[in-house]
């Protein structure tokens, strides 16, 4: 009699619509292989699009403009650093084709006040002053180097050196005022010195 209650019971066994997968299931080989694929997959999209931006740049030179607070104010700072130097700054006025790239005064035992330039042929040219033209100045401005000539700009004993220990084509002038003393520098033609140190000479007159 209890044959008819065994069949309908294997057939809704057999009806019963399949249990949902659970969470903590193990995967199977078919998924891990599917999932390495996809990791290989976002790791290779990942590489190419760091090293295209390290090559390539987010955008060209070109296309990148200036932004209006980035220019150095090189007055300014000058002023900031008189307030602290024991020497009258130096601020050359020099053309349009002069460009500023940086310009900083460090406190301490030998305050120095430097700044860099691009000359007008694309040179980086750098004046340094201190209270006078010291030994220690010319080390660390160009060590190694040589007196080449002396020479007077607008009124100030100068001496043109060469042939430093980093690089035989760096020449510089080193001039000495009443109260003051810079090194200008740079892998430059004489006469682009002799224009920036002029310049700086006679805005400390």
């Amino acid at each position: 009699m209890h044959e008819p209650d065994q069949q309908t019971s294997q057939a809704a066994a057999a009806e019963a619509p399949p249990q949902p997968k659970s969470a903590y299931q193990l995967p199977t080989k078919q998924n891990m292989h599917l999932r390495n694929i996809m990791w290989a997959i976002g790791l290779t999209m990942a590489v190419v699009v760091v090293v295209a931006i390290g090559f390539f740049g987010v955008g060209s030179d070109l296309e990148r403009e200036t932004l209006a607070n980035s220019a150095v104010d090189v007055d300014e700072s000058a002023q900031r650093a008189q307030d602290l130097a024991p020497f009258p700054v130096a601020v050359p006025a020099m053309g349009q084709d002069w460009v500023e790239r940086s310009a900083r005064f460090a406190d301490g035992a030998s305050p120095r006040w430097t700044v860099e330039y691009t000359s007008p042929g694309g040179e980086l040219v750098t004046l340094t002053e201190e209270a006078e033209v010291s030994p220690a100045l010319l080390s660390a401005t160009m060590p190694g180097a040589r007196v080449q000539e002396e020479l007077t700009i607008e009124g100030a004993d100068c001496r043109l050196l060469s042939g430093g220990e980093q690089s035989d084509g760096d020449v510089a002038l080193a001039c000495q005022g009443e109260d003051w003393g810079i090194v200008v520098d740079g892998t430059v033609q004489r006469t682009v010195l002799e224009e920036l140190a002029a310049g700086a000479i006679t805005s400390l007159d």
